[in-house]
């Protein structure tokens, strides 16, 4: 049990797992994530983002601030993304905006919607052959937020960067979409990998990032 929720520390070895990472690439449960979904009048929802944020968000657009993840997945709805140990400020700041707002509502999925992570350096290759960048295959002309089905699958993908990216879709929907990332990541020796590992990921990504 983590912050409430009970997440996966590891399949059997943490460290084979962050190797798994910093090779190739890993397929993670994040469900613990908190999920609220702001939405309204697009000129609320957008005016509220940016209170929030500092950043005006169009249609599939992301922002990251210290406590959460904010993506624009359509005009007037917004998904927030956020560690269980930020639930309560980031709650609470959302709903102080949203008041001063008619019209906007704030639903919370954490419960009945899942996340998952693709994480390691061979995330975009396994991105790319899945079709979450489209036609081109090319990261580069992704918007950060994208509704992608994946063996029918449907999902909103959050790219965070080359080597990681969210997919969010309701719980009863994600084992079916687990299974299909899992073939198409066989070639780039993808397995599953726990907290423990993404969390020392994570530790040597921002360690490697120039002061």
């Amino acid at each position: 049990m983590r912050d409430g929720h009970s997440v996966v520390t590891s399949y059997g070895s943490a460290a084979g797992e962050l190797a798994a990472c910093v090779r190739a690439v890993g397929l993670a449960d994040c469900s613990q994530l908190t999920k609220l979904l702001v939405e309204g009048p697009p000129a609320q929802v957008r005016d509220l983002t940016f209170q929030l944020t500092g950043s005006w968000l169009a249609p599939g657009g992301a922002a990251s601030t210290a406590a959460a993840w904010w993506c624009a997945e359509s005009t007037g709805r917004t998904f927030v993304l956020c560690e269980p140990r930020c639930d309560n400020r980031v709650r609470a700041a959302i709903a102080a905006q949203a008041a001063r707002r008619p019209g906007v509502t704030v639903t919370d999925h954490t419960a009945g919607w899942a996340t998952l992570a693709v994480v390691g350096r061979r995330t975009s290759e396994v991105l790319a052959r899945l079709g979450v960048y489209g036609d081109s295959g090319d990261p580069r002309e992704a918007p950060p937020v994208t509704r992608h089905c994946c063996d029918g699958e449907a999902a909103t993908w959050l790219l965070q960067s080359d080597d990681e990216a969210w997919a969010v879709l309701p719980g009863a929907d994600a084992p079916a979409l687990w299974r299909a990332i899992e073939r198409t990541g066989q070639p780039w020796g993808l397995c599953a990998v726990g907290q423990e590992a993404l969390a020392r990921y994570e530790l040597m990504r921002r360690s490697a990032l120039p002061r």
